[in-house]
């Protein structure tokens, strides 16, 4: 467990650090989700929970119906009966739930009921007297066998004459029903029936939950339901346990790429500044010779001291500078530096300095005589540039006329990082060249059997059959060094002789070892 803490520590600090989040950006990315997930949580549950409580009141009202229609058969048998044939009613009665019985009324009063057998009661019992003349369903607060418990009664006519049959289904027993205690969490907590104005149960009783409101279609029947409080948490918890992970890495996705795209685009604007305000400086890596392990050369690496981020990775800010249409003047203040650096150096007349130059340079209409200018200024001061084309881009064909035109000038150019670009054999017969540096990547391949060590040896036969210049990048062990310098590699680079250093300490490297 602490190693994943460890872990995800570590995590968040490489985020920190590597977009630049603040307080503010990490309590959006943290806690909006949380806010998004909850309000979605809530609406999905309110939503669901509805419908469920709409489909529960759906259900029920088709019982309901179903128990009405059914109590016109009950009806029809009864209004069969004459007045002495009370006892039947009991025993037809038996046994059929939800019904609490059938009460029989003549013109004058109530006289028979399922329940209680022989009775006399006052037709205005149950209702005022007009209304037991129609066929109808009503809502009544008690009947005479059961006082203060509310019932659903269907009123039944004889066709022959006054008098009929009303058969009284059980009202509290099924509401209860209803609200299914059987199940947790119950989706409803309370049930209200309405009809014509009166309710079942006659008082209805509601707490602080939804209600939700289902009317039958056949019939005046509506049927209130409160959702259950219990029922919905339940369900919001569930939804917001699997929301919340979701929308976290939406969110994190989502910013970290907006502040990349922000932030590639305000380093962009740090670019431009820094070139203005010579934040960038130069180190220089030896390139030494394989015959005597002597400098013949330096490739000159840029680096920069952002004024707010401290150093940045030349990894991190030269591809946006390629995108940004800033390496051309990027480059240009490259040369600038190297010149006027090595003005103050002695230096002997066949030393090299290389410079990493991408393709855009060589399509601006200007190349020549700017290059031009370099292998006049650079001569001056006893060194020869040499211009290696990285290979991030495929080189056009007008490309390589230009740097063709660069070679007849006397700049030297080579195709560095070779094998792992762009670069094809096709392009390499389009144009001469004079330098081919190997990446390092073969160079670790020395000393295994891996079948891309086998690549390196084609690569150093194809430098000598196109007499280029081999240069191996990247030699770190004394063995690497042997191996090259057996296969007449002719110039060697790599932290086995020297890292990459700053000015002052290149010159007194130079002094010791040249």
């Amino acid at each position: 467990m602490p190693n994943r803490i460890n872990s995800l520590s570590s995590l968040l600090r490489l985020l920190i650090s590597r977009y630049d989040l603040s307080r503010k950006h990490l309590f959006i990315m943290l806690f909006l989700p949380i806010i998004l997930a909850i309000a979605s949580s809530y609406l999905i549950t309110g939503y669901l929970v509805g419908k469920k409580a709409r489909e529960v009141g759906e259900f029920n009202l088709e019982r309901l119906e179903s128990l009405l229609s059914q109590s016109k058969d009950i009806g029809q048998y009864a209004l069969t009966l004459n007045e002495g044939d009370c006892g039947h009613l009991n025993e037809y009665m038996r046994f059929k739930p939800y019904y609490r019985g059938v009460l029989l009324f003549n013109d004058k009063r109530f006289y028979c009921s399922s329940t209680n057998g022989v009775i006399d009661l006052p037709l205005n019992s149950l209702l005022p007297e007009p209304s037991l003349k129609t066929f109808a369903y009503h809502i009544v607060p008690e009947t005479p066998a059961r006082l203060g418990v509310p019932a659903i009664i269907v009123i039944f006519n004889n066709s022959h004459g006054a008098g009929g049959a009303i058969v009284v289904i059980e009202g509290q027993y099924l509401i209860d029903s209803f609200i299914q205690p059987e199940v947790f969490p119950r989706p409803v907590r309370h049930v209200v029936l309405g009809l014509g104005g009166a309710t079942l149960p006659t008082v209805p009783h509601f707490s602080d939950g939804k209600v939700v409101a289902v009317h039958a279609d056949n019939s005046e029947l509506v049927m209130l339901l409160e959702i259950s409080q219990a029922f919905f948490w339940h369900f919001f918890w569930i939804y917001f346990g699997l929301l919340l992970p979701v929308l976290l890495i939406f969110a994190w996705l989502l910013g970290l790429h907006i502040l990349r795209k922000n932030g590639r685009s305000s380093l962009a604007d740090d670019i431009k500044s820094g070139i203005e305000n010579q934040e960038f400086f130069l180190v220089y890596q030896p390139v030494v010779s394989s015959e005597d392990g002597k400098a013949k050369g330096v490739e000159a690496l840029v680096r920069w001291q952002h004024p707010q981020m401290g150093l940045v990775r030349p990894d991190l800010f030269i591809p946006i500078a390629e995108e940004s249409q800033l390496i051309v003047p990027l480059t240009n203040y490259i040369f600038e530096r190297a010149l006027a650096d090595f003005s103050q150096l002695q230096l002997t007349s066949d030393f090299r300095i290389g410079f990493n130059v991408a393709p855009e340079h060589f399509i601006q209409s200007d190349i020549e005589a700017k290059f031009r200018y370099l292998r006049d200024a650079f001569a001056e001061i006893g060194v020869q540039p040499l211009i290696e084309i990285t290979e991030r881009q495929l080189l056009t064909a007008d490309m390589c006329e230009r740097i063709t035109a660069l070679r007849e000038l006397g700049i030297l150019v080579a195709i560095d990082d070779f094998g792992t670009g762009q670069t094809t054999l096709s392009l390499l017969q389009t144009f001469t060249l004079d330098y081919l540096k190997i990446d390092k990547c073969f160079i670790d391949t020395i000393g295994r059997d891996a079948v891309t060590s086998h690549v390196l040896d084609t690569i150093i036969e194809l430098c000598h059959k196109m007499n280029y210049v081999a240069v191996a990048e990247g030699v770190e062990t004394q063995e690497q060094a042997d191996y090259l310098i057996s296969r007449d590699v002719h110039f060697l680079q790599g932290y086995l002789y020297a890292k990459p250093m700053k000015l002052n300490e290149l010159e007194l490297w130079l002094k010791e070892h040249n």
